[in-house]
């Protein structure tokens, strides 16, 4: 095997520029490669974060009047949600619904101090935040004990906090919700940036004994997983208009008494839009990749042509068909190897060079790296390409006739 690789690398040398314009094709086409992949990747993140697909998916039900008789009852009646409705979603065990999430909605006066204002605070459960958007900043959520104790403290978002009270530290602090006494116990921030609502949160049971006593609330949130195809999402949205048409006293078919709001159908459709701008990324790489293939088996075949006569002498000393094969195609992988990976290495270094220098400036272009499977696949086209490119000039070098090549 040393003794092969000595006489590929022989070869190599005795046609350096050459071998160096052909391998500058290939070097190109996989530096284009993993530059286009890296930026289409950064693309396709900004994307998915502009248009907030990276994030749970949410379906809301809220309700409206009814445009449709039904059993007796005229229409324009208005239909109201219960906590109890909620129950019965979280029972019926319908698929893809993670969890439930009921809420009040009130407008109230709040104040700390001298400083006041009227905002909508929500009554809701725990782990509700991300509902709206909103992650937790400082303090803790709502807990087990917030809900059965129906305690009175509450979470508000960073934006209020800096208006209530100025530079000092919200988390303990009392504050008034609707002449009631509460206990800031968490800060929140807004996912978006667009975000600039003030606003904040009470446990629900607390929000139904002082605001809502009938139990009545304006919506019911779901955050719903795994909604693979228009289908799964056709389903779902059918069986919650069966099971709350029956509750409410609607027509399963009056689409406006109560409202399941969900863009899933559009949502799956920016997803292939986005999916498809990496197939074609792949594409315009490849082909790009092709064409220093090309030229490598193009350089082989001339080659060939000009050892002609030693390979005629080779055959004459006994070399198989199968060393003569060997001893072509190492030397095209060689080539395709070494100048494959000088651009994969320039490519890599101009993307890791991109992100350092945008950050996260620019939305629609983040994190434009390419990670290891992308490049292993890109190490893999190079194996393949060296064959490929090989093929043709090997099948070429056995097909010789001896005289003919002694002769030539």
């Amino acid at each position: 095997m040393q003794e092969l690789l000595q006489e590929v690398l022989t070869a190599m040398k005795s046609n350096r520029m050459r071998i160096a314009l052909t391998g500058f094709s290939i070097a190109w086409g996989m530096f284009i490669l993993v530059v286009l992949l890296g930026s289409s990747g950064g693309f396709q993140r900004g994307l998915y974060k502009t248009f907030h697909l990276d994030i749970n998916q949410i379906v809301r039900i809220t309700t409206g009047k009814t445009v449709m008789p039904w059993e007796g009852m005229d229409k324009g009646r208005q239909l109201m949600l219960n906590i109890n409705d909620a129950k019965a979603i979280e029972r019926s065990n319908i698929q893809h619904i993670q969890r439930v999430c009921p809420m009040i909605k009130r407008q109230l006066e709040v104040s700390a101090g001298k400083n006041h204002v009227t905002i909508p605070v929500t009554g809701c459960n725990e782990n509700y935040l991300s509902v709206d958007y909103r992650m937790l900043k400082a303090g803790r959520d709502f807990n087990a004990e917030d809900l059965t104790q129906r305690t009175k403290t509450c979470i508000i978002h960073e934006r209020l906090a800096r208006q209530l009270f100025q530079d000092s530290n919200p988390i303990g602090q009392s504050m008034t919700m609707g002449n009631l006494l509460f206990t800031v116990v968490g800060v929140c921030k807004s996912t978006f940036d667009s975000d600039i609502e003030l606003a904040a949160y009470m446990p629900l049971s607390t929000m139904i004994s002082v605001f809502q006593p009938d139990g009545n609330i304006n919506g019911i949130n779901l955050i719903v997983e795994n909604l693979e195809s228009v289908e799964h999402n056709e389903h779902l949205e059918r069986e919650l208009h069966d099971l709350l048409s029956s509750r409410l006293g609607c027509n399963p078919k009056d689409h406006k008494g109560f409202i399941v709001s969900n863009s899933y159908e559009q949502i799956l459709s920016t997803k292939k839009m986005i999916a498809s701008i990496g197939v074609f990324v792949w594409i315009i790489g490849i082909a790009t990749l092709i064409a220093g293939i090309v030229g490598v088996s193009n350089i082989m075949l001339i080659t060939i042509k000009e050892r002609t006569r030693e390979l005629g002498v080779r055959k004459a000393m006994g070399a198989s068909n199968n060393h003569i094969i060997t001893l072509v195609l190492l030397e095209s992988v060689f080539i395709t190897l070494i100048f494959g990976y000088i651009g994969m290495m320039l490519g890599v270094g101009l993307t890791q060079l991109l992100d350092n220098a945008l950050g996260s400036a620019i939305p629609m272009f983040q994190n434009p790296i390419v990670h290891f499977w992308p490049i292993m696949g890109c190490n893999f086209i190079m194996i393949l390409a060296g064959l490929v490119a090989g093929y043709v000039p090997a099948k070429r070098a056995v097909s010789i006739k001896l005289v003919e090549a002694l002769t030539s």
